[in-house]
């Protein structure tokens, strides 16, 4: 004679295992967890006469103290700060404060921004991302926001660096996130155009 019971409690805990998991995928809930790893197959292996790098392996560079140009693949956003606040101090340009936050390079094609007929919700990434400061480039290349939904990130390659020389000019409680800001000088290719 077969003796079920003991496979009873892990036949149990199966079926609600997958009752949740059917749950939350029916709720929107899984379909909507951002995607934080690039596509690196749609990327440029080399730009601006130097090796593509992922977000994740940009991200080890910035843990040191190394301030060469480097090529970085990723899904840019711009933000959208509405005004800059008053500082008595005035900030350094282009590295210091919010209103030099340019957007984000993320690792995967999150959407962060959504745009209702009211207004806008801003969220930052949920995998990894560099903050970015441009100096010099534009953004008119970049992906516009909808009219009303959620934000489309553009595939591209930045050029730029970490640890930037105007970074210990940045008042003392700002100085790290000046010095970790990825400061764009070119941009390499982006949406599938080299230079644009």
């Amino acid at each position: 004679m077969n003796d079920d019971r003991g496979r009873t409690p892990i036949v149990v805990v199966a079926m609600l295992v997958a009752a949740v998991g059917v749950a939350l995928l029916l709720t929107g809930w899984l379909r909507s967890r951002p995607t934080t790893e690039t596509a690196t197959a749609s990327f440029p292996v080399e730009a601006g006469g130097l090796k593509t790098i992922s977000v994740r392996d940009a991200l080890l560079i910035q843990a040191g103290d190394d301030s060469s140009n480097i090529a970085v693949a990723g899904w840019f956003q711009q933000t959208f700060v509405l005004s800059c606040p008053f500082t008595l101090v005035p900030p350094v340009p282009v590295i210091e404060g919010p209103c030099a936050l340019t957007g984000w390079l993320m690792a995967g094609p999150e959407s962060i921004v959504h745009v209702t007929g009211n207004g806008m919700d801003t969220n930052g990434p949920h995998g990894p991302a560099l903050q970015t400061a441009f100096d010099g480039p534009g953004i008119r290349w970049a992906n516009p926001l909808p009219k009303v939904g959620d934000s489309a990130p553009t595939p591209v390659v930045l050029v730029g660096h970490f640890n930037d020389p105007r970074a210990p000019r940045c008042q003392p409680e700002n100085r790290q996130e000046c010095a970790d800001r990825f400061v764009v000088t070119a941009v390499a290719w982006a949406n599938g155009i080299q230079n644009p």
